[in-house]
């Protein structure tokens, strides 16, 4: 009888224990596989960020990584991959109504993108610290739906290399370009198949040769001015030709 008394208190003794024990396993916070506690996401709206904006979307342990921030000067809907920077892929839209799109690091483009200008104006392709550098399509608004486009190379916002330059009334350049303009070799092309193939400076041909044609008052030479707008050239060529309002008056 006592044998049997003792058997019983040693197995209430092992269920109690085990109890203990699968009891305590259930209070404890459970790790992830790398041993760290899982971070806490959370959806917020209007949350105001000192210094920095106010912030509707996304969080990450109190860091936002994916919504929009208003923030002074601008407003930025996308990612954020480096904490309260602009960092990440996404569009922005400034106070001037500006809109850009693609990758930012510290609030500027990087890589390829695309930005549509308040004053009509597009540009397409690869950008370096915001300003258009490398392959880039870009469009001017010229009035009543007609527009000027140019592809081909840029450094710092500038057109520097080889380009092509589209004309809105139908003339066209291809060659080099510098100081964001036409200089250096290339050939211009008129609406009436003449073309000029040679060497160009401020947009105005220097030296060089005719082509399919002669010019015959109709036709003429680019030149660009202060404001930007295209014109007709006036002015002596280096070979003698004497050129007024894009036609040629004498030749020697």
């Amino acid at each position: 009888m006592k044998a049997k008394f003792l058997l019983f208190s040693a197995l209430l003794t092992a269920g109690l224990s085990a109890s203990l024990l699968l009891a305590g396993c259930t209070e404890q916070e459970v790790p992830d596989e790398g041993g760290e506690t899982q971070p806490v996401i959370e959806t917020v709206t209007d949350k105001v960020y000192e210094g920095w904006g106010t912030f509707t979307g996304t969080t990450t342990d109190g860091v936002p990584t994916e919504g929009t921030v208003v923030a002074e000067g601008f407003t930025y809907v996308g990612t954020f991959e480096d904490g309260y920077k602009i960092t990440g892929t996404g569009t922005m839209t400034n106070s001037g109504g500006d809109v850009t799109e693609g990758t930012f690091v510290n609030g500027a483009l990087n890589g390829y993108g695309t930005v549509r200008y308040a004053n009509g104006c597009l540009g397409i392709g690869e950008f370096k610290n915001g300003q258009i550098d490398g392959k880039a399509f870009f469009v001017w608004p010229q009035g009543e739906g007609a527009y000027d486009w140019y592809y081909g190379d840029w450094v710092g916002q500038m057109r520097i290399g080889q380009g092509y330059y589209q004309f809105n009334n139908g003339c066209y350049y291809y060659g080099e370009f510098a100081n964001d303009w036409i200089n250096g070799e290339g050939t211009f092309h008129w609406t009436g198949g003449n073309y000029w193939t040679g060497t160009f400076e401020n947009g105005s041909p220097k030296t060089g040769s005719y082509g399919a044609g002669q010019m015959d008052g109709v036709q003429g030479y680019i030149a660009i001015g202060d404001d930007g707008a295209w014109s007709w050239y006036t002015g002596e060529l280096e070979d003698g030709t004497l050129v007024e309002n894009g036609q040629v008056v004498q030749a020697e």
